[in-house]
């Protein structure tokens, strides 16, 4: 959630939050939210193509609730395989995450952050707007003791039919740990700083902070490598170059299934050439803190 500039309005909130976490707290951080959160739901398809490697599967691309074109790929998807219209995702922002539009749609699902202001905001925001939605909202950090716990045990084993991963750290570390038999289809965010070329991760780290300095998460390549040992094949990259698209092997028919060089895409659009200098500068600098998988 972006931090209010109004500094009574933050300090507001972070006194409700620590004594009125369960009563107060919420109402306040719909009253904060609900423009936004009406605005987004009622957003009208935007289809712009943000990168010139475009395969077939970007021409389905548009944008409503997701981050960038992802909404549109998830439904091109979904026609495609059967379903029955359950979802966890994890890693969210109250307004804009690869999910709403599914619950728009009526799915039911689960949605998982650290952040208990996204998670108040998102819980508030639809009991508001769609009271009779079945959705399971958790607050907490996920690591590789609990993921399995979380989506499996917690979800009684039921077949989830869209995955979606976005913590900017671990990602790679709990793809690795989860059971992925039971999911259908994977929608997972990169490193695009990392490039097209090697595995590389963030070493597991359960305190990892995200800064945008290029040392976060994992390569493309890497999680290729990981989900095609385990059952999936890659699809899909959003033509912003942030998020990956990957489908249980039992579907791969459906689609074309496509190597990393081929299809690999870059957010370079949201930063400065210098910016871009200074991250690839840090990368070189920081290279042994990656790990190679």
């Amino acid at each position: 959630m972006k931090k209010s500039k109004n500094i009574i309005t933050r300090t507001i909130q972070l006194v409700l939050k620590k004594f009125f976490t369960n009563s107060i707290f919420p109402y306040f951080l719909m009253i904060r939210t609900s423009k936004n959160f009406r605005r987004k739901i009622n957003s009208k398809k935007q289809t712009n193509k943000f990168s010139d490697n475009l395969q077939e599967i970007n021409k389905n691309e548009y944008k409503i609730t997701s981050q960038n074109n992802e909404d549109g790929i998830i439904d091109y998807i979904f026609r495609k395989i059967p379903n029955k219209q359950y979802f966890i995702e994890i890693g969210f922002g109250y307004y804009e995450c690869n999910s709403l539009n599914l619950i728009k749609k009526g799915w039911s699902g689960k949605l998982i952050d650290i952040d208990l202001e996204e998670t108040t905001a998102m819980k508030s925001n639809l009991k508001n707007f769609y009271p009779n939605s079945n959705v399971d909202i958790i607050t907490t950090k996920v690591t590789k003791a609990n993921i399995n716990d979380l989506i499996i045990k917690k979800s009684n084993n039921k077949k989830i039919d869209f995955f979606s991963l976005d913590i900017d750290s671990n990602d790679y570390w709990i793809l690795n740990t989860m059971d992925l038999s039971n999911i259908s289809v994977i929608c997972c965010e990169y490193n695009h700083w990392l490039g097209k070329e090697k595995k590389l991760t963030i070493p597991y780290d359960e305190n990892f902070k995200f800064i945008d300095n290029g040392i976060w998460g994992a390569s493309l390549k890497a999680l290729d490598n990981l989900l095609k040992n385990k059952g999936f094949s890659l699809i899909a990259v959003e033509s912003s170059g942030t998020n990956a698209f990957f489908v249980n092997h039992e579907f791969r028919d459906k689609f074309d299934v496509l190597s990393v060089s081929e299809c690999f895409k870059s957010v370079g659009r949201f930063y400065s050439e210098d910016k871009k200098k200074e991250i690839f500068k840090n990368i070189k600098n920081q290279f042994k803190l990656l790990k190679q998988v």
